[in-house]
């Protein structure tokens, strides 16, 4: 090899050498660069989305966690000590929270017989005054595509979610359990126009809704809040003009389902922290609970405006219509309300007339209707 080729095969060797002290170098900024990335993306994001959120201007008047709007009734006076749910006599034998970490974990719950009960004749009591009102009655799937449930304004992503996903490794694609109907309700109108005889178009939906949340708070435990529950969901979609008066459509309704309950809850209006991303304006209502001694959330209802309408191409004539979503029944906490407000000195509850209509059985905590008692042992691995 002549002199020249062999330093010409040195310098090449000395390029490569540089080039890959290089590469290796870029690598790794940009692996560093990725993870801070990575770290403030999620805090950028809560400053973006608070940047850019629009809100009622009323909202940005609230000083606080939220302003009382109206206040419903007088706090129950008792000739005893009222207790909460799960210590009443005869009320918590119908109800298993507790042992169920090896079968179905932490937050879960069993209502039995009489409970059971009163949980399917609140949700009928609910659907009958809905329909009436002109709600359409619609039944949702409970599995979701994560875009819908992004669109529709919940993150599936980060630390602070509260939605439950599958594993995106095994089904291809990213699959995730409904924490309310108001996305499939809103799914099923993705890329429609709706006509404007049609309007404003009411639905309602009864469904398992599943939630990741968890708390910590003494006052929270028991079925206050769990990972899954019965919820009747209501569903609007309307003019722009139209979706302020909604709202106080679907809140008015809400209080009306309360009325023959004879509860203490009072209105408020949300401040902007407490709006959820898709929240123009949030009426929340919390009922008091003798019991726990403290007021709950026992519903509430959002104006969402365009947020998810444009994002799931919801118009009518080429005009993006508004959305509005409401409670109607979350069963657990009414439940709670209702259990509390009512009880008596035995231990049991007076069940509203109301509801009488839609429970056949009239002593509902009459004995034997208990969850049966078994004993636990040691779980055998059969051969096959």
């Amino acid at each position: 090899m002549s002199r020249l080729s062999q330093k010409m095969c040195s310098k090449k060797v000395d390029l490569n050498k540089q080039f890959m002290k290089c590469y290796s170098s870029w690598q790794n900024n940009l692996s560093t660069t990725l993870k801070t990335f990575k770290k403030t993306m999620p805090s950028l994001e809560d400053k973006f989305k608070d940047v850019s959120k629009k809100t009622h201007p009323r909202v940005e008047h609230i000083q606080g966690d939220f302003e009382v709007v109206k206040s419903v009734g007088q706090k129950p006076v008792f000739k005893f000590k009222p207790l909460p749910l799960n210590m009443l006599n005869k009320v918590k034998y119908c109800l298993k929270t507790e042992n169920l970490s090896n079968y179905c974990g932490d937050r879960s719950y069993y209502f039995i017989g009489p409970l059971a009960k009163i949980e399917h004749a609140l949700v009928q009591y609910t659907l009958e005054k809905l329909i009436k009102k002109g709600f359409k009655l619609v039944s949702v799937p409970d599995i979701l595509p994560d875009e819908l449930i992004e669109r529709c304004g919940m993150d599936t992503a980060g630390e602070r979610n509260q939605v439950y996903t599958f594993d995106n490794n095994y089904y291809g694609k990213k699959w995730c359990l409904s924490g309310t109907s108001e996305m499939a309700l809103a799914g099923s109108l993705m890329n429609k126009n709706i006509s404007k005889d049609k309007l404003p178009l009411k639905l309602c939906s009864v469904s398992r809704c599943y939630r990741a949340e968890v708390s910590s708070i003494a006052e929270e435990k028991g079925i206050f809040r769990v990972h899954q529950f019965t919820k009747v969901e209501m569903f609007g979609a309307c003019l722009p003009e139209e979706s302020e008066n909604m709202a106080l459509y679907f809140r008015n309704i809400q209080e009306d389902l309360l009325q023959p309950f004879n509860l203490h809850y009072r209105v408020l209006d949300m401040a902007k922290h407490e709006l959820g991303t898709q929240a123009y304006r949030k009426y929340d209502i919390e009922a008091w609970m003798p019991g726990c001694n403290k007021y709950g959330e026992i519903s509430s209802c959002s104006d969402c405006t365009n947020y998810q309408s444009e994002r799931l191409g919801i118009h009518s004539d080429g005009i993006i219509l508004h959305t509005v979503n409401g409670t109607a029944c979350a069963v657990p906490r009414l439940i709670i309300a209702l259990a509390e407000t009512h009880q008596t000195v035995d231990g049991s509850l007076i069940l509203p007339e109301k509801l009488n209509d839609y429970v056949i059985e009239q002593n509902l905590f009459k004995s034997g209707s208990t969850f049966p008692k078994f004993t636990s042992v040691q779980a055998h691995r059969y051969k096959m």
